[in-house]
């Protein structure tokens, strides 16, 4: 055998070695990045497949950073491109649910559709958990960069929440909106909501300004007052975290 022939079979090798790398890299390495993209605010636990076609349970951090929690089983396809590294597809229950891209920019999410029940947002509810909330929460996003400079809206929509300590059920309808590039939040409520909110505050610090509808106002007394602070006006502030 010629060197040249040896030299033509160990870059043979090598290059089904190092191919064989990157088919068979492991599904982990997808929760791997979130983490470091999400600056250790997502990650990933019980994977299955492969970096490339695989799945794995979504977790996310709590209000206080320290413990992640389960949200939901996830399913992801990958491609690699030229502008954008990498690009992920996300699927669960066979229904999209975020487009994902890793460019120079940083990680980029687009068409983000999530629908979750409140309970499974109680750890990430602060102070607020102890109201045993339920109800519908819809999740939606059409652009947000997350890296060196964080840009996008994220909007949430809780639907008919209820809370398992209170005496009147439903308590009413919010739209939460989350800048990423100012860090701040925005509480409303709609107008048929028994209890009305309103805030603005940040992903650090937000408190509820809360009032009562008039008719409901003597049922409601000791829920109100038990989760918040009576104001001179009528109003409740209530503190989330």
């Amino acid at each position: 055998m010629s060197k040249l022939q040896r030299v033509l079979i160990i870059c043979l090798i090598s290059v089904s070695f190092i191919g064989g790398l990157i088919v068979y890299m492991p599904a982990w390495l997808v929760g791997s990045l979130a983490y470091k993209y999400s600056e250790h605010r997502i990650s990933t636990s019980n994977e299955q497949g492969s970096f490339w076609n695989g799945s794995a349970m979504l977790m996310a951090s709590d209000s206080n950073g320290k413990t992640f929690v389960q949200i939901m089983r996830i399913k992801w396809k990958i491609k690699l491109g030229l502008s954008k590294f990498i690009e992920v597809n996300f699927t669960s229950s066979d229904k999209s649910i975020a487009n994902v891209s890793l460019s120079k920019a940083g990680l980029q999410l687009s068409n983000v559709n999530l629908d979750l029940s409140v309970d499974q947002l109680e750890p990430f509810l602060g102070n607020l958990s102890s109201m045993s909330l339920s109800g519908n929460v819809h999740v939606d996003a059409s652009s947000l960069t997350l890296g060196k400079t964080n840009v996008g809206t994220i909007n949430v929509k809780l639907e008919d929440v209820g809370s398992g300590i209170s005496p009147v059920n439903p308590i009413g309808s919010y739209t939460l909106q989350l800048n990423l590039a100012s860090s701040s939040i925005d509480v409303s409520s709609s107008t048929d909501s028994v209890i009305g909110v309103t805030a603005t505050g940040s992903m650090n610090s937000l408190t509820l300004n809360s009032t009562v509808q008039a008719d409901k106002k003597d049922k409601l007394l000791q829920f109100m007052t038990m989760m918040g602070l009576p104001q001179a006006d009528g109003s409740y502030k209530m503190k989330v975290f």
